[in-house]
This record gives structure tokens, sequence and C-alpha cells, in this order.
């Protein structure tokens, strides 16, 4: 298994990988240098969340597994080294940080987080570019949005082909939903496999 995983990073190329990591570090970094200023407090009764000693909630994002730090962390401990040396040294240490937050998760859902991008990362790579492309526009959703969509795509992977034809036929999904949305819940659920840990809770029945 971590042969193939190996073979698939040689072919991609450690430099390409290099570059879309240091992008990442490079926005993580603007992100810490300039902070946004902090929006003016609303009224407690405007903000029930806040009344409450809490923050507003939001609804959960898809994990994305071929991002390029994922694609870091799936590789075997010398190749994650050679890209670590490759690196600027605020960006080793951000790459450090990044594998001891993955090595201190459970061991079954670091087991179920390669299995996913094992899965993704099999797809032809015009598939592979559709799937993170979809998946980043649908994290960038309201968050109300985002959690109305989050529950139709549960549902649509647990469907068999054909109810999930039948579905996307319906005239309930084509009014519920922008023709954006639609085309993002079809890449998402024909691609995703059918047990992708979509977060949140669970799908109505």
């Amino acid at each position: 298994m971590r042969a193939l995983l190996q073979a698939r990073f040689l072919r991609v190329g450690s430099l390409a990988l290099i570059c879309a990591l240091a992008g990442w570090c490079a926005q993580k970094e603007n992100k810490t240098e300039a902070p946004p200023k902090p929006a003016p407090a609303k009224p407690a009764e405007a903000n029930p969340n806040a009344a409450a000693g809490g923050a507003p909630k939001q609804s959960p994002r898809l994990y994305v597994p071929l991002s390029p730090v994922q694609r870091f962390l799936m590789m075997t401990p010398e190749e994650q080294e050679r890209v670590i040396e490759k690196a600027p040294p605020a960006e080793q240490a951000r790459l450090r940080q990044a594998i001891d937050r993955f090595n201190l998760m459970p061991s079954a859902a670091r087991a179920r987080i390669f299995q996913v991008y094992q899965e993704l990362s099999s797809l032809p790579p015009a598939q592979q570019a559709l799937v993170t492309r979809q998946m980043n526009a649908f994290n960038k959703l309201p968050d109300e949005r985002r959690e109305t969509l989050r529950d139709e795509l549960k549902l649509l992977l647990r469907m068999s082909a054909a109810s999930r034809e039948s579905r996307f036929d319906g005239d309930e999904f084509k009014s519920k939903y922008t023709p954006e949305e639609q085309q993002m819940l079809r890449d998402l659920a024909w691609n995703l496999p059918p047990d992708y840990p979509v977060p949140g809770k669970p799908a109505p029945k």
C-alpha cells in the first residue's frame, strides 16, 4: 500500500507539491499578520448566541482529501522529510506542526482519512481536480446554505445509482437548488465514496 502511494507521489513531482504548500503557508502567514478587525457587537436580542455567551454556530465544512497539505500528510516519513528540507524555515515549522497534529489523532480516524485519500487519489486527474474544485466551492457557501447542501449530499451518497438519478431529475431537487448547486451535488455524489465522512448531524431518513 505504501509502495503504491510512494509511486504516485513520484509521478506528481515533489517540486509542484512544495510550490502548492508554499502558497498555502503564505496564505496562512497573511492571515496571521493581518487579522480582520472585529465587527461591532450586535444587541443581545439580535444575536441569541451572543446573549447566551456563545459564539455564532458555523456549519461544518467538507474535509478535502486531495489538498496539498493532505497529500503531504499521506507521504511516507522519508518523503515528508525531503519536502520539509526544501521548504523555507517558517514553512518547515508549519509542516512539522501539521504532522504532529495528524499523529495525535486516534488511529481509527487516521486510517479512515488514509482510506478516503486512497479512494479519491485513484481517480483520473481530471476527476480529482473536479472533486477538489467542487469541495472548495462547497466550503465557501454561506453557513445556512452549506448546511442545507450538506444534508442533501448525505442523502445522495446513501442512494443507489438509479435512486440518485431519479432524485436529480425530480422537480423538488431542481427547485430547491440553483443550477450551480445542482451541479456541485451531482459532481460530489458521483465521485465521492459512499462512506465519505460528511460532517455534521446524521442525514434525515
